[in-house]
């Protein structure tokens, strides 16, 4: 597809905005024809019923039509895997992995039930006045602590697919955008989160991380409702989704105002 389809990819989109949020922002912020990688479109009955995003990640549009996302299955599966992973819905994603998995597979992990929340009401914590915006000076104290998130919770170091300067680069630019927040104690970084994609209506939070020997002492709510207060001025929903077994951070989650309004899913090479 190219940016002529623009119109008819975001009226699709728009039928889901937090589900769609990752896959939103990355249009929205270079055009169909600038993202990098390919957008793929499935037509039926004359119109687009599917989209995904086929880059370092695959991001499948949540479909209206899941005959349609079953062509680009199809498709896909005649590709080789140049992906690190497969995220999106859990309606999209499980059934497109199984077509994928025989040619694409074995996979690294499968992750089928992650809850996608928004922060909807009030939290049950108050905020931790310590969480601000983080400044460039910051950088070099945050750096270890986004490895050592990415690496708990995707199992493997980011460094594997990219470099430090790569890397430091990333995270040096989130900063700049006014999009990571963070917090200090006297041992250093207590709390990091990102707001990784922002569109009008929803932003996602991503690369939550709290400081392991201040963990379940309630900073997490604290800093999360601190979060959501101050991300508002990105867009008026907050989003995130969590691994169904992280039973700590749903905990979390909730107390700082967040319920599940649907399921994401993962595969990870």
């Amino acid at each position: 597809m190219n940016d002529a389809d623009l119109p008819e990819v975001g009226a699709l989109l728009a039928a889901d905005p937090v589900a769609n949020c990752m896959l939103r922002w990355r249009i929205d912020a270079g055009g169909i024809n600038r993202i990098g990688g390919d957008v793929l479109g499935a037509v039926s009955r004359g119109r687009i019923q599917a989209v995904a995003h086929v880059g370092g990640n695959v991001l499948p549009g949540a479909a209206s039509d899941p005959a349609a996302m079953r062509l680009l299955g199809d498709y896909l599966g005649h590709l080789p895997r140049r992906s690190a992973s497969i995220v999106g819905l859990a309606a999209d994603v499980v059934p497109l992995w199984s077509q994928l998995a025989p040619q694409w597979g074995p996979a690294r992990d499968e992750r089928m039930d992650q809850p996608l929340m928004v922060a909807d009401r009030p939290p049950s914590s108050p905020p931790d006045p310590r969480v601000r915006l983080a400044e460039p000076a910051d950088a070099p104290a945050l750096y270890p602590a986004t490895v050592a998130m990415f690496t708990e919770e995707v199992g493997v170091s980011p460094l594997e697919a990219s470099t430090e300067a790569a890397y430091r680069a990333r995270l040096m630019w989130l900063i700049r955008q006014q999009r990571v927040y963070c917090s200090f104690d006297g041992d250093g970084v207590l709390f990091k989160a990102e707001v990784a994609a922002v569109t009008p209506e929803v932003c996602q939070v991503q690369g939550v991380w709290v400081r392991p020997d201040q963990r379940n002492r309630g900073v997490g709510s604290a800093s999360m409702a601190a979060v959501v207060a101050a991300a508002t001025r990105h867009s008026g929903l907050v989003s995130l989704y969590v691994n169904h077994y992280n039973t700590a951070a749903l905990a979390t989650y909730r107390n700082a105002g967040f319920s599940q309004v649907g399921t994401m899913a993962s595969v990870h090479f």
